[in-house]
């Protein structure tokens, strides 16, 4: 018996477009036909954690599998996409700062960023968006840490 047909790679549970408070969590399997020698190795990886832990914009994974009879099938991949609003980033400082009352403060900054890009004004928007910044920046080491104040700020920066 001859096994000439190339193991598989499959990506499943991709939703294919994320917000940053959202989890992302894509399976990668390698696979051989029932009649096939079985997988010798492969490069599969699950995809999994925080989507504003993966780069803002496309994400894109792939791998390779190998049989035992030396048949390389061809690469699988998956694509994602990881976005930033200003709801998603409100969510996260809701997770992030551990004071109710600063949450609140820095969430209406986000909200009035939203309300002034509805309104087509860039300007009150950036204002929003600083006065944002400047709040985390100093509520870094206090209600939430350095780490989580500079992610939130990278994020703000992007809206």
């Amino acid at each position: 018996k001859r096994d000439a047909t190339p193991p598989t790679v499959t990506y499943s549970g991709n939703a294919g477009t994320y917000t940053i408070d959202q989890s992302v969590a894509i399976t990668c399997a390698a696979s051989d036909n029932l009649s096939g020698s079985g997988i010798a190795s492969h490069t599969c990886q699950d995809v999994s954690g925080p989507a504003y832990s993966f780069p803002l914009g496309t994400n894109t994974f792939s791998a390779t599998a190998t049989d035992y009879a030396g048949n390389v099938g061809p690469t699988g991949s998956t694509s994602f996409t990881v976005q930033v609003t200003a709801a998603g980033l409100g969510n996260l400082v809701m997770q992030f700062v551990t004071k109710a009352g600063v949450a609140n403060s820095m969430i209406s900054k986000l909200n009035a960023a939203a309300a002034a890009e509805a309104r087509g004004n860039a300007q009150a928007k950036a204002g929003a968006i600083g006065a944002f910044i400047n709040e985390l920046q100093a509520q870094a080491g206090k209600s939430l840490t350095a780490a989580q104040a500079d992610t939130l700020i990278a994020l703000a920066q992007a809206l």
